[in-house]
């Protein structure tokens, strides 16, 4: 898989891209450090990278957020933002809701995201009522692009209902998001999937690269 120096990941509630910048978090630290992961989930107040900010820590990732503000939903962005974004010794992604709230602070530090240094991708989940057509996904992403201010320049399919996805769920989410990709010109950068459905990888019969995920975040109500 091809790294940029800066992955952005962003999506509607529900699409599950806390988890992907988690694992991608963990997958960049395996192979070259140090990795910040910075949390710009600004207003969703569940499955915020922020809550794993130790684990992650001891596996060689640092999260980035208002310490001080970490039970807040305030559209607070940490100064230490900069640490990744002006610093080249840096790897890191960034973890960004696709609310108002969540596209407009990634607006707000557009103008020092450098060509050629981020990617941004859009992460899509089926199975979320906002994301279940073509029109829908297609929304998002035109929502997204212009209160963030930039563009994206990958989908991720990540079609998950939590512990309880099939691969089957995957299978047909698939076609929907590869038509989308080929409605907005971008291709898929991977299929995300549960580490223990990579077994019956085969049954999905797809080209692009897959990425096990581990489940790190967990609702409220069953911690």
């Amino acid at each position: 898989m091809n790294f940029n120096r800066i992955t952005i990941f962003t999506g509607n509630y529900g699409s599950g891209k806390t988890e992907l910048a988690i694992n991608y978090s963990l997958l960049l630290a395996r192979q070259n450090s140090p990795v910040l992961l910075v949390d710009l989930d600004l207003i969703n107040p569940y499955f915020r990278s922020r809550e794993k900010a130790e684990i992650l820590a001891e596996k060689g990732v640092e999260v980035i957020y208002p310490k001080n503000l970490v039970y807040a939903d305030l559209p607070v962005i940490p100064p230490a933002v900069n640490k990744l974004i002006g610093n080249q010794q840096y790897s890191g992604v960034i973890d960004v809701g696709g609310d108002q709230a969540g596209a407009t602070a990634l607006g707000s530090i557009s103008d020092k995201l450098r060509a050629g240094d981020y990617e941004m991708n859009l992460v899509i989940n089926t199975l979320r009522e906002q994301t279940a057509n073509l029109s829908g996904i297609i929304a998002v992403k035109e929502r997204i692009e212009q209160r963030s201010k930039l563009s994206f320049d990958h989908i991720i399919c990540n079609v998950n209902l939590g512990s309880a996805t099939t691969i089957a769920d995957i299978a047909e989410g698939y076609q929907l998001i590869k038509e989308g990709a080929r409605a907005l010109e971008l291709p898929i950068k991977f299929i995300a999937l549960r580490e223990d459905l990579l077994p019956l990888a085969n049954e999905l019969a797809v080209e692009e690269q897959l990425l096990p995920i581990k489940l790190f975040m967990k609702p409220p109500w069953v911690r």
